[in-house]
Order: C-alpha cells, then sequence, then structure tokens
C-alpha cells in the first residue's frame, strides 16, 4: 500500500542524485517498524523501516497485505484489474533521515551545519568551476536533518509532563532554533558573491527560506501542543515562540521570499513554494528505481502451449471426422467448425488458467534500486491479485476473525480479498561502499494507496435519526460508514508481525484507521 503519483510497484524515478556517496554507518539489523496514517481524503500511508546489517552481506523482507472488502462495493477481478491498483499507489523507498538532536545540531564539530559551512570555501575559491554539487549535497541534508531535529523536539515537549522540565525544554529549543538560524543565515556574505556561481547562490536562498518556513511551522506546532496540555505557567513562553514567528516572517519579508501566509487570499503561492522546497531538499535521501514487468517470458511461453493444445484439439477432431465420414462432406465441414469453436474456448481458457497460476507464483514487477545510474544496491519484487478465500491461510483469515457486530454482512455473502505481496532484498556491501555522509541505520518504504475506487458504490453517507426531547421529539444528523479490514504480515528472517487494521470510511473520506490486533509469529 513520489511525493507523488503513480500507482502500486510504478515506482517514480527520483531525482537525479548530486554526488555520489559512499559508506553508510549500519546498526545490527532489528525488526521492521511501521507507521500507518491517513494522507488525505481517500488516501492512507503505509511507512516501512527496513533495518541494515553490518553482520549480513544482504537483508532481506517481505510484506503482505490482504485486504477484505464488503461484497457490498462490487470489487472484483472484472472492474478493478492490476493496472488500476497499481495506479492508486504511490511509492517510494528512500533513506532513513539521519537521527541527530537539535541540541548536535549547533554544537557538535561534524555536525551537518558543520559540514555545510565547510563546503562554501571552495565555491569562493573555484569561481564557475566550483564543485556546486558538494555543497547543494550538504545542503539538502542538513535542512533534510534540521526538519527532523525539530520535529522531534516539539514531539518530545509535547510528550513532557512535568511542567518544570517542559519550560525548560520550551527555551532551549527556542534557544537553539535561534541559533541555528543564525549560523545559517552567517554563510549569506560568504555566498551572495560575484566569485560564487549563480547557482549555488540561488541554492542557498532557497535553503535560507525554507529553513525559516521550518522554524515557523513547528513553533505553531509547539503552540498547539502547549494548548493541548493546557500549561498555564508556560504563558510567557507562549509568548516568546510567537516573538520567534514574528521574527521569521519578518526577515522572509525583508528578503522578498513570497511565503508570508495572510487571511486576505488563499494562500496558494506559500503552499507551492513550500511544497517545492520540501521535495526538492528531500530528494537526496531518495533511492533511483527502474521498473521492469517479471515472468512475461515464461507467460508467454504458457500461451503458447495453450495455443497448442487447443490447435492438438482442432487436428484431432479433423482426422477423426475424416476418418469416419470422407474428406469433403457435411457432416466433416460441421465438425470442422466445432472444432474451432472449442479450439478458440479451450484457448481462452487455457491462457486465464496460466495467467492465474503465473500470477500466484511470479511477481508483477521487478524494481531495481540504485545508488547511481550504474550501480545496483538492491531490487524490489511485487505482485497483486484477488484470491479465494479458500486460498487465504488459515493464520490470516483467524486473525480476520468476522466478530464485528458491522462485519455480519460478510459471513453471510463473503468478502473480495485482494492480496499485494512485495519482497525487498538489500545488498548490506554495495550500500556501504556507495553511500557516505548519511548515518542512517536503514531503508523507508513509503506506499500511499488511494481507496477513492472504493467509494463508488457507498450510498449517501448523511442520514436521519430521532431522539426523544423531553415532551417530544427531534431529527439528528446521522452518519453511514463502511468497514474495511486490512491485515499486513512483515518481517525479516525469524522475526514475522501480523497487524489487523480497520479502515473506516465513507463516500466522502477516510473516517480513521483502528488498529485491531498486534502478534508477533
Amino acid at each position: 500500500m513520489n511525493d507523488d503519483h503513480h500507482g502500486f510497484g510504478e515506482h517514480p524515478v527520483s531525482a537525479t542524485r548530486q554526488k555520489p556517496m559512499q559508506g553508510v554507518v549500519f546498526a545490527s539489523a532489528g525488526p521492521v517498524d511501521e507507521t500507518i496514517r491517513i494522507r488525505d481524503l481517500h488516501q492512507f500511508e503505509i511507512k516501512l523501516h527496513y533495518p541494515l546489517s553490518r553482520e549480513n552481506a544482504a537483508v532481506a523482507y517481505d510484506l503482505e497485505c490482504y485486504i477484505f472488502v464488503p461484497h457490498s462495493l462490487g470489487m472484483n477481478r472484472a472492474n478493478y484489474s492490476k493496472a488500476r491498483f497499481y495506479d492508486d499507489l504511490q511509492a517510494h523507498i528512500r533513506f532513513k533521515t539521519p537521527s541527530i538532536s537539535l541540541t548536535e545540531i549547533e554544537g557538535r564539530q561534524d555536525s551537518p551545519l558543520t559540514r555545510l559551512e565547510t563546503s562554501v570555501d571552495p565555491l569562493q575559491r573555484g569561481g564557475h568551476n566550483a564543485d556546486v554539487d558538494a555543497f547543494e549535497y550538504q545542503l539538502k541534508l542538513f535542512c533534510c536533518i534540521l526538519q527532523s531535529s525539530l520535529r522531534d523536539f516539539v514531539t518530545f515537549i509535547g510528550e513532557t509532563t512535568d511542567p518544570d522540565d517542559r519550560a525548560r525544554l520550551v527555551q532551549q529549543y527556542l534557544s537553539t532554533a535561534v541559533a541555528i538560524t543564525d549560523a545559517y543565515r552567517a554563510l549569506r556574505p560568504k555566498i551572495i558573491l560575484p566569485a560564487v556561481p549563480p547557482r549555488a547562490s540561488a541554492m542557498y536562498t532557497f535553503g535560507d527560506e525554507y529553513v525559516s518556513l521550518l522554524v515557523e511551522r513547528n513553533c505553531y506546532d509547539l503552540l498547539g501542543r502547549l494548548r493541548e496540555a493546557g500549561a498555564p505557567r508556560l504563558r510567557t513562553s507562549r509568548r516568546t515562540i510567537m516573538d520567534l514567528v514574528a521574527r521569521e516572517l519578518r526577515y522572509r519579508e525583508s528578503h522578498r521570499y513570497p511565503s508570508i501566509p495572510t487571511d486576505k487570499n488563499d494562500n496558494e503561492q506559500l503552499i507551492f513554494r513550500r511544497n517545492v522546497l520540501k521535495k526538492y531538499m528531500h530528494n537526496v535521501l531518495f533511492l533511483d528505481t527502474r521498473t521492469r514487468q517479471e515472468g512475461k517470458v515464461i507467460e508467454h511461453g504458457l500461451f503458447g502451449i495453450a495455443a497448442g493444445i487447443s490447435m492438438l484439439f482442432a487436428t484431432v477432431v479433423l482426422f477423426l471426422s475424416q476418418s469416419l465420414y470422407g474428406p469433403l462432406t457435411l457432416p466433416v465441414f460441421l465438425a470442422l467448425v466445432i472444432g474451432y469453436m472449442f479450439k478458440d474456448r479451450i484457448k481462452e481458457m487455457l491462457r486465464v488458467y496460466f495467467s492465474r497460476m503465473v500470477s500466484s507464483m511470479l511477481f508483477d514487477h521487478k524494481t531495481r534500486i540504485y545508488s547511481d545510474p550504474r550501480n545496483p544496491i538492491g531490487h524490489c519484487r511485487e505482485s497483486f491479485d484477488f484470491i479465494d478465500e479458500a486460498r487465504v491461510p488459515d493464520r490470516i483469515m483467524k486473525i480476520r476473525g468476522r466478530d464485528h457486530i458491522t462485519e455480519i454482512e460478510s459471513e453471510w455473502v463473503s468478502e473480495s480479498v485482494l492480496r499485494y505481496r512485495k519482497r525487498i532484498k538489500l545488498s548490506s556491501r554495495a550500500i556501504s561502499s556507495a553511500f557516505h555522509d548519511i548515518d542512517t541505520d536503514g531503508i523507508n518504504d513509503i506506499m500511499r494507496f488511494n481507496i477513492a475506487d472504493f467509494t463508488r458504490r457507498m450510498g449517501n453517507p448523511g442520514k436521519e435519526l430521532f431522539v426523544l426531547d423531553k415532551d417530544d421529539y427531534r431529527r439528528v444528523k446521522a452518519e453511514r460508514v463502511y468497514h474495511i479490514n486490512m491485515i499486513l504480515r512483515y518481517g525479516g528472517g525469524d522475526r514475522v508481525r501480523y497487524k489487523r487494521l480497520r479502515i473506516v470510511l465513507n463516500r466522502r473520506k477516510i473516517k480513521r484507521i483502528e488498529t485491531v490486533s498486534v502478534e508477533d509469529e
């Protein structure tokens, strides 16, 4: 189940990496972690984190996703093809953002900020022949890590319950954010110079605007968390946070960055620029992929066998009819017509049978993963199909256990079962020899699935109910929902986890995703 289009398995080719990297720092391979969240009205995201291992030359992980769709929604092989399924899925494979605390960005000697500062000096000395790619790479890596560190620090503050600790952390967050932005802006006089290539200067200003937007956005997130916590003792801190937001707005205005929010229009330009800047900065972590169909040679060979069997049947009918009735008689003519009719049907039935057999045994696509256009570091294979409930593994059906009141109908008319499989294999040695400067412990596999096709037969979500009101009654609004159950089986080696989820939705939107059960094998 790009940022952002294409279907399950049709991986977009990410932007070309600006500079080849070498040597990743690996952690020992651990369990696969997953996060699931709603992305928009009809789209949810599954993110799987695959650990890398320094002990093993290669690591392999498997994912199986079973989606149980109520029969009333009318999803079947006839109206929901493989092509439509893959078109509904967007998929990315990228490095997990390196985990560096906010205070380390400011204070560590080998921090991303220090590396960025070091990459500036060659720009001044090299003139138009300067290594702009190296600067661009360090700039993007700094922005990615800063976004993650700001978010994690704000999340930690929101989860802190002690008022004194919370107040101390807020002040530390504000002082560190100001110190980092000031250090970044101190690079401006070294970059906005005639001797520095214009491309590098433009990149710096893009990063300057993006850093300001990051600080502002996370300040608002922090304000929201403090409000939820009901922290009356932090009134002064809230004022200080708002002062930092105002500082960032004044800074962008003074440099004429067109990303100032206002209540006088729809802020279309701000949202557009913020999304473009985010994609530009984060493509440094995305891996290049190339997808091709798998099993086509075998499939065409089986189709040839089907044609041969049907031709054999027609030839046998011809020989038998001629031996019984002579070469040119009416019975022979009728036998030839009937033989041709059955020959055509036999051929098509065998094609369908062989096609399903190939689908169950092989994968639909194989996607090679590259560190650069010539060096593969792994591959991913995936397939999708409808399967009969009788073929669903017993463990999956047991976890599916239809015990929820709204699922009684499924016992009577059954469900459509969609199965998506993915197998990913990564070469630890190839990654280690191909990448440097990314201190990460694994790969993130991000899948975004759009279920708008599932809502076509859903009824009007708006309903009316009646409730008693003293001596009278009144109408109240109600909402009709549907439940789609999804079971994930994922892991590697002897670490396998089953997770059952219930997607609650109606024709308008996905309302929520509930975790029903989690089991380890």
